[in-house]
């Protein structure tokens, strides 16, 4: 039993890194631009944490928890700190944050999305899409919130470093996916998939064209 209680808190653990590199190595190799457009957010995300806790601790003095058990069990970058452990802004959690932020945007966006003017709101492909638009929503919130939970309950956040963390995650990836988004329908930053049926002609053309001038 004890076996499993670690391997359920290493998957905790590493969740964000896992998410990371799933989504750069899978659309790599299937050619998704979204996800690996997500995963480079999420390195962004990395780097603007790493400054802020510098930051925080160079503005209120230290706030690091000294000891290698504790990062052993906490933290995502073990060597980030030497042996000790910085929980303000969490790591993890705005890591978390951003992903699941993400998607819940791409998500929103896809429920919301007007039909073409060929096309009405109750016809079978939009009801589909609105579908999985909400079901994608309802399930990371819940998911999202059970893996708050449990981090919580490891002792590795404090109040203040899991609210900058939230803060930091979600203005992180709203702001990421309207910046990828600016060309045109949330098509670029479409991590599920489904928006590239109502985004310009061009978009849809799996053969390249060439122009030639007459």
């Amino acid at each position: 039993m004890s076996s499993v209680i670690e391997l359920l808190a290493g998957i905790l653990r590493l969740f964000p890194n896992t998410m990371m590199v799933t989504l750069f190595v899978v659309g790599m190799a299937t050619g998704k631009l979204a996800w690996i457009a997500a995963a480079g957010g999420g390195a962004i995300v990395t780097v603007a944490v790493l400054a802020g806790q510098l930051l925080a601790s160079k503005l209120s003095g230290d706030k690091t928890i000294p000891g290698f058990d504790v990062v052993e069990a906490c933290s995502l970058i073990p060597t980030m700190r030497g042996e000790q452990y910085t929980y303000t802004p969490s790591f993890w959690v705005a890591l978390t944050t951003f992903f699941a932020s993400f998607i819940f945007t791409n998500a929103l966006n896809v429920y919301s999305a007007q039909p073409g003017h060929s096309a009405k709101s109750e016809v079978i492909p939009v009801q589909q899409r609105k579908s999985i638009g909400l079901i994608s929503m309802i399930s990371v919130t819940i998911f999202y919130l059970f893996l708050m939970v449990a981090r919580w309950n490891t002792s590795c956040e404090s109040l203040a470093g899991m609210i900058t963390g939230i803060i930091i995650g979600v203005g992180s990836a709203v702001g990421w996916w309207y910046l990828l988004g600016i060309c045109g329908m949330g098509v670029y930053p479409d991590i599920h998939g489904v928006m590239i049926g109502l985004g310009p002609a061009a978009l849809r053309i799996n053969k390249p064209v060439i122009c030639i001038k007459k």
